[in-house]
């Protein structure tokens, strides 16, 4: 037998039989422990599991602009859990920003040798490893005028890959950025934000700037906060 199970039983016996005795020798002092509002939960606390369905949208055409804004995720997630019960699993997130990246980059080159990131953004529940059981990659050519590419992974699989209408314009991946992971560390040590919940992330440029940079962004409850990639 378990010796959890053991030592829990044994505690139930314990108080089951003070209860007894008490109710034996003052029966009115029972009758009041009866009426004690606070229970005596014996279950150890659990992380929640997130089992989730994939969804792939039905994209029709990319402007550039999805890159501007962050929506809120599926999944609700504390950033900085105070209990067992206040954690998230997600049994599918396994791939960070960095990871996404590279397993939907060589499909992208077969699509186009010239193929540069729009985008990347979590379509699922994030995790505060940085990881997310969905995402979305947008990819562009110069070469294929008005055209785009857009890669949807699940787990560590690509479940959809298809050439869309796009006037997005891509830039070359910041192949020595923080992973996902890190930016997450990086709020969770800010103390206004340790009773915030995140829900997604995105991975933008600002390519009409001559000084063109990466910006990582995560959706919170207290609004979007993002970090310049380096």
């Amino acid at each position: 037998m378990n010796k959890k199970i053991i030592i829990v039983s044994a505690v139930v016996i314990i108080i089951a039989a003070i209860l007894g005795t008490i109710y034996f020798v003052s029966p009115k002092s029972f009758e009041s422990l009866k009426n004690l509002t606070k229970i005596i939960d014996l279950t150890p606390e659990k992380p929640k599991v997130i089992e989730e369905k994939l969804v792939i949208p039905e994209t029709k055409k990319i402007t550039g602009g999805e890159g501007r804004f962050v929506s809120e995720g599926p999944v609700e997630v504390a950033l900085v859990p105070k209990t067992e019960s206040e954690k998230v699993v997600v049994s599918k997130a396994i791939l960070t920003v960095k990871g996404s990246y590279n397993l939907a980059k060589q499909e992208a080159g077969k699509w186009s040798s010239d193929a540069k990131l729009v985008f990347i953004k979590s379509l699922g529940a994030v995790t505060l490893e940085g990881k997310s059981s969905q995402w979305q990659l947008a990819f562009s050519s110069k070469t294929k005028v008005k055209k785009g590419y857009e890669i949807i992974i699940q787990a560590d699989q690509i479940v959809s890959k298809k050439e869309i209408e796009s006037s997005a314009k891509g830039v070359d991946f910041p192949a020595n950025m923080s992973d996902s992971g890190e930016f997450v560390k990086k709020l969770q040590e800010r103390p206004t934000f340790s009773d915030a919940i995140i829900s997604s992330f995105l991975l933008a440029s600002t390519p009409e700037s001559t000084d063109i940079k990466w910006w990582f962004s995560i959706s919170t409850s207290k609004g979007t906060v993002t970090f310049e990639v380096k």
